[in-house]
């Protein structure tokens, strides 16, 4: 049986499903594209690590060193200090996602300074942007994260921008009767 690693999904699902309370089973994806028996391995681990979790689910920074890493703690601090800078941030995947509902912990009320760029096939990532209540801007059934969602999604943020900044209103225009 070839070896496979659990990846970045799984201390990912580990906060989201810890952070929200959801089950095991329900957190657990198939990141990459693992086979039955390593999902089976997979959800026992993190069934196992939310366990421990549970011991320290009020303190973010103690979730963060129990069951994440230190790539995670950077971003949910980064996360955390965009929204104190009042900062927007487009979030990418369900690594991401994890982080950020740890920034929410960390410093509430954060999220109304992110826009989730897309919405990955990894279930723990819906399930972090509904706790968040974070609607994706983009779902094209992207696995792949490292800021491909994110990316896609720019275009269309910076129309957005471009719109609301440029477009006449009828006053500007000239148009006096609206109808």
């Amino acid at each position: 049986m070839p070896f496979q690693c659990l990846g970045n999904t799984t201390p990912a699902a580990v906060l989201i499903g810890s952070l929200t309370g959801s089950e095991p089973v329900a957190v657990v994806g198939r990141g990459t594209g693992i086979d039955d028996q390593a999902w089976m391995r997979k959800t026992a681990a993190i069934r196992d690590a939310l366990r421990r979790a549970r011991l320290v689910i009020s303190d973010p920074i103690a979730l963060l060193a129990t069951a994440g890493g230190a790539d995670l703690a950077a971003m949910a601090g980064f996360l955390a200090q965009a929204a104190v800078r009042r900062t927007p941030v487009v979030l990418d995947g369900v690594v991401v996602g994890a982080a950020a509902v740890v920034a929410e912990e960390l410093a509430p009320g954060a999220r109304e300074w992110w826009v989730a760029g897309h919405q990955s096939l990894e279930p723990a990532h819906a399930i972090a942007l509904g706790h968040l209540n974070l609607k994706p801007l983009l779902e094209f059934e992207m696995r792949l994260g490292e800021g491909s969602g994110a990316v896609a999604a720019l275009p269309l943020l910076i129309a957005a921008v471009k719109v609301l900044a440029e477009m006449a209103t009828f006053e500007s225009a000239g148009i006096s009767d609206k109808e």
